[in-house]
C-alpha cells in the first residue's frame, strides 16, 4: 500500500510530527509513504495556507532524516514530495521553487480561483456568489491548465470543487473528459484521494466517471490519504483501492525522482 499525500503542522493546518505519520504508517501497513507539505506561494497570494519560504530548506532536511531512520528501523520507505498550488500568474516563482530540490513527487493543486481559496471553510459563503455550472466550467478548464503546464506529476483531489457539497445541473463528463485528455496528454497522473470520505461531500475525489475517463485515456493513478494529522495516514485507502478496481486500473504508480513505477493493486 502506498500513500502518496500527507501533511504536518509545518503548513499551518496540520497537526503532528514526521515521527508520528511514520510510526502511524507502519502501523497502518504502509510499504511506502510520501511527505508532500505546501510549498509556499509568492506574495499576494495568502502565506497562512502553506509553509513559509524559510522554512523549506529545514522542511527538506527533516524529511531526508526521517526517511533514513524508517529505512534503518525497517520501513516504510520515505519519499520527500511537495503540493504546490496551481498559480497561473506566478508560474516562473513557482518553477524556480521547484527546481531548488530534488522531490520524488510534485503533487499539483487547484485551491484558488482567482482570489478564492474555494476549499477554505471560511470562505464558503462565496460560494453563492456563483453558479454552480459557471463554477464547475471554470474549476475544470483550470485543472487542466494546470496539468498541461507540466509542473507537475500528479493532479491531486482532481475535483476539489465538490468538497463542499456543490454539484452542478449538467451533466459532468464533458468536463471529466477535458480533465482526463489534459493529464493524458501531459504524462500527469491522477491522484484517488479518499480526504473527501471526511469532508462534507463524503465522497472519494474523483468521481467514478472521471477515474473511469482518465482509465480509458491511459492516465496513471496514485493515491493519498491527504492526511492532516497521524490519525488520518492511509484512511480511507481501502476503499480508494475499491474504486480504482472498479474504474478498472490494475496498478497504481509510485514516484522516486520524479519517475513513475508501477505497483499493482
Amino acid at each position: 500500500m502506498i500513500d502518496l499525500h500527507m501533511h504536518t503542522s509545518r503548513c499551518g493546518h496540520a497537526s503532528g510530527e514526521m515521527a508520528e505519520y511514520i510510526e502511524a504508517g507502519r502501523v497502518r501497513g504502509l510499504d511506502v509513504m510520501c511527505f508532500t507539505d505546501h510549498l509556499p506561494m509568492p506574495a499576494p497570494y495568502p502565506q497562512h495556507y502553506t509553509m513559509r519560504a524559510d522554512e523549506m530548506p529545514a522542511y527538506v532536511a527533516d524529511v531526508l532524516a526521517a526517511a533514513a531512520q524508517a529505512r534503518d528501523s525497517g520501513g516504510p520507505e520515505v519519499l520527500l514530495g511537495i503540493e504546490a498550488d496551481w498559480l497561473p500568474d506566478a508560474i516562473p516563482a513557482v518553477v524556480d521553487s521547484l527546481a531548488a530540490y530534488d522531490f520524488d513527487v510534485v503533487l499539483g493543486s487547484v485551491h484558488f480561483l482567482g482570489d478564492w481559496a474555494f476549499d477554505d471553510p471560511d470562505l464558503v459563503a462565496r460560494y453563492d456568489s456563483w453558479r454552480p455550472d459557471d463554477l464547475w466550467e471554470r474549476y475544470f478548464e483550470e485543472t487542466a491548465h494546470a496539468a498541461a503546464s507540466g509542473l507537475f506529476d500528479v493532479i491531486a483531489h482532481p475535483d476539489l470543487v465538490k468538497k463542499f457539497g456543490s454539484r452542478s445541473e449538467r451533466d459532468p463528463r464533458p468536463w471529466y473528459e477535458l480533465t482526463a485528455i489534459a493529464l493524458a496528454d501531459a504524462g500527469c497522473a491522477v491522484e484517488v484521494n479518499s480526504a473527501g470520505l471526511r469532508k462534507p461531500v463524503a465522497e472519494i475525489y474523483p468521481a467514478l466517471d472521471l477515474l473511469k475517463a482518465c482509465r480509458r485515456r491511459g492516465v496513471p493513478a496514485t493515491m493519498g490519504s491527504d492526511a492532516h494529522s497521524p490519525a488520518e495516514v492511509g484512511e480511507g485507502l481501502d476503499l480508494a483501492r475499491e474504486l480504482l478496481l472498479e474504474a478498472g486500473y490494475t496498478a497504481v504508480v509510485c514516484f522516486r525522482k520524479r519517475v513513475a513505477r508501477e505497483v499493482a493493486l
